[in-house]
């Protein structure tokens, strides 16, 4: 066997980084006491109690910004945006990215444009946003190592079945309703 044989290759040496990040994601989650929180909400507020300082969740309009969400930390709490206008399953990945950026205690390193913090806080100046934020825009590897931990944080919810129910906009509901009329309105994966 030469030496160049015997180097690790690309795939391998991936293999070995994502082993790391893991092995990293759990001993953080492991430090936590945070149990078998419900959903990634309430996982949330088991963490904010677990470090002393109080995560808080809200919906939020993004479609115009670029992103999907958003972390802002303050001396009182860490404020964790999301976008409203999605699937929950969609919701609940999107939060867990977030706190896995909290607790991984990623900083980001790049600012926002003048028109992303204009779509997001439309009555406050950019500089000011900026300040307030003090990070946004993260390395490509804390965005992969906060992927790796929103999919362990994920896993630690007790996983709900997808909901069977779900608003229908104003236009389709009547042709929902004649499709409804059809079928009948409880049907669940049957198949003739």
């Amino acid at each position: 066997m030469n030496a160049a044989s015997s180097r690790p290759n690309a795939r391998q040496r991936r293999g070995r980084h994502l082993k790391a990040l893991r092995r990293g994601c759990e001993d953080i989650l492991t430090a936590l006491d945070v149990g078998d929180p419900p959903d990634v909400f309430a996982l949330c507020a088991q963490v904010g109690r677990s470090r002393g300082r109080s995560v808080r969740t809200a919906p939020v309009d993004l479609r115009d910004s670029g992103v999907y969400g958003l972390w802002i930390a303050t001396h009182e709490a860490d404020f964790v945006l999301y976008e409203a206008r999605t699937s929950r399953l969609h919701q609940e990945h999107i939060v867990a990215h977030e706190l896995a950026h909290i607790l991984c205690d990623h900083h980001g390193g790049g600012d926002l444009d003048d028109a992303t913090i204009g779509t997001l806080f439309p009555h406050l100046e950019p500089s000011t946003v900026r300040g307030m934020l003090g990070r946004c825009g993260y390395l490509a590897a804390e965005e992969q190592e906060a992927e790796v931990m929103a999919s362990m944080l994920l896993t630690r919810v007790r996983r709900r079945p997808a909901e069977a129910s779900w608003p229908v906009p104003a236009e389709a509901a009547q042709t929902l309703a004649r499709i409804e009329n059809v079928v009948g309105p409880d049907v669940q994966g049957e198949r003739p």
